[in-house]
C-alpha cells in the first residue's frame, strides 16, 4: 500500500474546505468526462484536444498527475495534505473513486478521504520536510517520511510495502508554484527557529531592505520601541517608524496591539506589527 502526498492547491488555498468535505482533488477540467474509466493515452488525447498548444514536457506532466489520482491513488490508501495556515500535514485515508464534480467551487475532480489526525510540521526532521516540498502536485511518500510523520503523531499504522517513485521534475508553472509555496514554509522554519535578539535584528534589516535608515533600540526599559526607522538617518523625515517584535507562535491578540499603540508617542507616526510565523502587516498612518 502506497502513501501519497497531494497539494491542497496553491498556497493550500483548499485545505480547510478539503478538511470539513473529506476530500482531495485535481484542477485540470477534462469536460466532467469519466477519466476513471480511461486509459493513460485516452487522458492525453482528451487533454490534447482542449490544449492543442501545451508544451509536449506539460502534457506528460499533467497526464502523469491525472492519472495518478484517477487509477494509481486507490481506496484504503494512505494521502498526505499539508495546510501553511495552521502548519499541519493531515493524513488520512482514501474512501472513494475518482468522480467529476460539477460545483463551481470545487476542483474537477474529487475522491472522499477520512481524515485521520494531523503531524506538525515544527516536529518533523528537516529531510522529512524537504521530501514533502517536492514540486509535483501528487507525489509519493517514501517510508522514512511516513514513520517521521507517524512519530509526530503517534497513531498512524506502519506502512507494509514500499512507496512509489515519483516522476522526474517538469518545468511548468504548477511546478514553479509548488517551489514558491516550498520556499515559504522553509522561511518560516528558519524564522521559527530565531532567537528575540535574532528577530530584532531580521526585523531591522527588512527595513534597511526597503529603504529606511533603521536601528535597534538599546535593551532595557524602551516602551515598546525594540526598533526604529525612518526615511533620513536623523529621523527627521515622515514617516517615523516604531516597531515592538513579539516573536511567538499564534496571533497577537487585540489588547497587546492597544498597549503598543497606545504607548506611542503623539509625534510617532505607526506601527509595525509582526506575525513572524506567518506574515508581516506594514501600516503606516499619519497622526
Amino acid at each position: 500500500m502506497s502513501a501519497w502526498m497531494i497539494r491542497a492547491g496553491h498556497g493550500g488555498v483548499y485545505a480547510e474546505d478539503w478538511l470539513d468535505k473529506g476530500k482531495i482533488g485535481i484542477g485540470w477540467d477534462f469536460g466532467s468526462k469519466d477519466i476513471a474509466s480511461m486509459k493513460r493515452e485516452q487522458i492525453r488525447a482528451t487533454y490534447l484536444a482542449e490544449h492543442p498548444n501545451e508544451s509536449k514536457n506539460r502534457v506528460a506532466a499533467i497526464v502523469s498527475q491525472v492519472y495518478r489520482f484517477a487509477h494509481e491513488m486507490t481506496q484504503g490508501q494512505t494521502v498526505v495534505m499539508y495546510d501553511p495556515a495552521s502548519r499541519l500535514y493531515h493524513i488520512g485515508v482514501i474512501t472513494g473513486d475518482c468522480v467529476p464534480t460539477r460545483d463551481e467551487d470545487d476542483p474537477a475532480y474529487t475522491r472522499t478521504v477520512r481524515w485521520d489526525t494531523s503531524a506538525s510540521r515544527d516536529a518533523l526532521k528537516q529531510s522529512s520536510k524537504n521530501s514533502l516540498g517536492g514540486i509535483q502536485t501528487i507525489f509519493a511518500v517514501s517510508d522514512e517520511v511516513m514513520n517521521d510523520l507517524r512519530s509526530a503523531t503517534g497513531t498512524l499504522q506502519p506502512i507494509p510495502e514500499e512507496a512509489a517513485v515519483e516522476d522526474a521534475s517538469d518545468d511548468n508553472e504548477d511546478a514553479r508554484a509548488a517551489t514558491y509555496d516550498n520556499g515559504i514554509e522553509l522561511i518560516k522554519d528558519r524564522v521559527n527557529q530565531l532567537d528575540w535578539e535574532d528577530m530584532e535584528r531580521l526585523v531591522a534589516g527588512l527595513l534597511k531592505a526597503m529603504g529606511y535608515c533603521a536601528r535597534i533600540t538599546p535593551k532595557g526599559p524602551d516602551g515598546g520601541r525594540d526598533v526604529i526607522a525612518s526615511p533620513d538617518a536623523l529621523g527627521l523625515e515622515s514617516p517615523r517608524i516604531v516597531v515592538e517584535v513579539k516573536h511567538r507562535k499564534g496571533a497577537m491578540r487585540a489588547p497587546a496591539i492597544r498597549s503598543f499603540i497606545g504607548g506611542l508617542r503623539a509625534n510617532c507616526l505607526c506601527s509595525m506589527v509582526l506575525r513572524p510565523v506567518e506574515r508581516l502587516v506594514f501600516s503606516p498612518k499619519e497622526r
